[in-house]
Protein backbone atom coordinates (compact mmCIF):
# COMPACT_ATOMS: atom_id res chain seq x y z
CA UNK A 1 0.00 0.00 0.00
CA UNK A 2 1.32 3.56 -1.00
CA UNK A 3 1.46 6.00 1.77
CA UNK A 4 -0.14 9.24 1.09
CA UNK A 5 2.44 12.26 0.24
CA UNK A 6 1.92 15.25 2.04
CA UNK A 7 0.77 18.19 -0.21
CA UNK A 8 2.89 21.18 -0.90
CA UNK A 9 0.92 23.51 0.84
CA UNK A 10 1.43 21.34 3.97
CA UNK A 11 4.88 21.11 3.98
CA UNK A 12 5.09 25.64 3.20
CA UNK A 13 3.05 25.97 6.02
CA UNK A 14 5.34 23.49 8.07
CA UNK A 15 7.85 24.94 7.44
CA UNK A 16 6.45 28.51 7.93
CA UNK A 17 5.35 27.47 11.31
CA UNK A 18 8.95 26.70 12.32
CA UNK A 19 10.11 29.87 10.57
CA UNK A 20 7.78 31.35 13.40
CA UNK A 21 8.37 29.60 16.31
CA UNK A 22 12.02 30.27 15.65
CA UNK A 23 11.31 34.43 15.45
CA UNK A 24 9.63 34.66 18.54
CA UNK A 25 12.49 32.82 20.32
CA UNK A 26 15.06 34.47 19.00
CA UNK A 27 13.25 38.36 18.82
CA UNK A 28 14.82 39.66 21.97
CA UNK A 29 18.20 38.75 21.18
CA UNK A 30 17.27 41.26 17.58
CA UNK A 31 15.38 44.26 19.19
CA UNK A 32 17.52 46.83 16.85
CA UNK A 33 18.25 44.75 14.31
CA UNK A 34 15.39 42.94 12.25
CA UNK A 35 17.56 42.80 9.19
CA UNK A 36 20.39 39.80 11.16
CA UNK A 37 16.97 38.27 12.83
CA UNK A 38 15.62 37.68 9.54
CA UNK A 39 19.52 36.06 8.36
CA UNK A 40 19.28 33.82 11.02
CA UNK A 41 15.96 32.56 10.32
CA UNK A 42 16.44 32.21 6.95
CA UNK A 43 19.64 30.09 7.66
CA UNK A 44 18.08 28.11 10.72
CA UNK A 45 15.58 27.04 7.43
CA UNK A 46 18.13 25.93 4.91
CA UNK A 47 20.79 24.71 6.90
CA UNK A 48 18.82 23.04 9.94
CA UNK A 49 16.06 22.00 8.34
CA UNK A 50 17.11 21.44 4.78
CA UNK A 51 14.65 24.08 3.34
CA UNK A 52 15.68 25.04 -0.34
CA UNK A 53 17.53 28.50 -0.53
CA UNK A 54 14.84 29.92 -2.78
CA UNK A 55 11.79 29.44 -0.54
CA UNK A 56 13.27 30.26 2.73
CA UNK A 57 13.31 34.17 2.59
CA UNK A 58 9.24 33.59 1.78
CA UNK A 59 8.71 31.53 4.29
CA UNK A 60 10.52 34.02 6.47
CA UNK A 61 8.28 37.15 5.08
CA UNK A 62 5.13 35.49 5.54
CA UNK A 63 6.18 34.33 9.02
CA UNK A 64 6.96 37.63 10.30
CA UNK A 65 3.35 39.00 9.19
CA UNK A 66 2.24 36.69 11.53
CA UNK A 67 4.05 37.67 14.75
CA UNK A 68 2.12 40.27 16.51
CA UNK A 69 2.75 43.56 17.20
CA UNK A 70 5.33 45.09 19.75
CA UNK A 71 3.68 45.84 22.69
CA UNK A 72 4.29 49.65 23.67
CA UNK A 73 5.69 50.72 26.98
CA UNK A 74 5.94 54.17 27.71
Amino acid sequence: MNAVQPLPHDYRSQMQAQALSYLQQHQAEHLGDDAQLIERTTSHLVHQLDVPLFMAPRLVALAISELPPPAFHP
